[in-house]
């Protein structure tokens, strides 16, 4: 049976490598799998991300009253990203050494409040699957 309409190309282990720029300055290179933000994978992972939480700070997060509950939730939703979306970064500026890719050092430097428009922009480039399907079409036009 064939249906009218598009079901999503891409496949959950596609990666696309997207490098955050702001005012000329490179914040870091990043490996990213599209994110199907309402598919049973993707409310499962946040199910386990929040399962690990106490009744009441899941109540907190699913009725943010105050600065501190949106900021749990925040470190909730960066950590669940980057356990399950982010495959590499690089790049990352710091002050002393060079940047080591880890799942510890990213969540620290997305969670930084200076640092949220990146999470924000890595969020909604991976949510998209048009920057994921261009790329895999162009791919398949090459071979």
């Amino acid at each position: 049976m064939e249906f009218d309409f598009d079901l999503p190309s891409v496949s959950d282990d596609e990666v696309r490598e997207i490098e955050i720029v702001k005012n000329g300055k490179s914040y870091g290179v990043f490996r990213v799998k599209h994110q199907f933000v309402s598919s049973p994978k993707w409310l499962l992972e946040w199910k386990r991300a929040t399962a690990r939480l106490s009744q009441r700070e899941r109540q907190r997060i699913d009725d943010a009253q105050v600065e501190a509950d949106v900021l749990l939730r925040r470190s909730v939703v960066i950590k669940m990203f980057v356990e399950n979306y982010i495959v590499k970064s690089e790049g990352i500026p710091v002050k002393n050494g060079t940047w080591k890719h880890s799942s510890a050092n990213l969540v620290t430097f997305l969670s930084d409040p200076r640092a949220y428009w990146i999470f924000q922009e890595l969020d909604e480039f991976s949510s998209q699957e048009s920057n994921f399907a261009v790329e895999a079409t162009e791919e398949s036009k090459k071979n």
